[in-house]
Formats: structure tokens, C-alpha cells, sequence
């Protein structure tokens, strides 16, 4: 279940989601629109990394593993060396 903590309520979470299958990235992004959650997609690690070093800020990122050009680890890696830890970053595989 998500929930919003008091830094966040009243707006809506930003979400990126990382993932090349359309259809898992379509029920994600449901259920995220289900919570009014504002949400960005890319197909894989390197458009994730272009997006942060482009400075877009994100409150969670949903990251598959298994990605052409950039994993998800690897993208998570270089995330964590821009951002430090103030993002959530939770892995996703189907």
C-alpha cells in the first residue's frame, strides 16, 4: 500500500519507472495513477540517468532489472552517486 507522509500530503508523489516490458510498465503505472501519483517512464537505465543528470528529481523510482543499453543496477549505481539516498528506489521484475 502507498502512502503519502506529511512532507507529502496534498501533492502527489513523483514516480519514474524503469522498465522495457510495456506491459508491466502499464500496470504499474495504473496502480500508480490509482494514487494520483505523477509518473514518468523510460525503457531503461541510461534514459533514468539522462533524466536525473537533466536534474529531474523523483520521490520514487520503480526499476526493473534486466533492461537493454542499462541495467537497473547499474542505473541505480549512478542514480545513488548523483541523488545520495534521498530518493526511494525499489527494484521491479517480472
Amino acid at each position: 500500500l502507498l502512502t503519502m507522509d506529511s512532507k507529502t500530503q496534498g501533492s502527489s508523489l513523483k514516480v519514474l519507472v524503469i522498465e522495457d516490458c510495456e506491459i508491466q510498465s502499464k500496470i504499474l503505472l495504473i496502480m500508480l495513477q490509482m494514487f494520483n501519483c505523477h509518473t514518468t517512464r523510460v525503457e531503461n537505465g541510461k534514459e533514468a540517468v539522462d533524466l536525473c543528470l537533466e536534474g529531474k528529481k523523483f520521490d520514487i523510482i520503480l526499476c526493473d532489472k534486466w533492461m537493454p543499453i542499462m541495467k537497473g543496477p547499474e542505473a541505480v549505481a549512478k542514480i545513488r552517486s548523483m541523488r545520495a539516498s534521498e530518493v526511494k528506489i525499489v527494484g521491479v521484475s517480472c
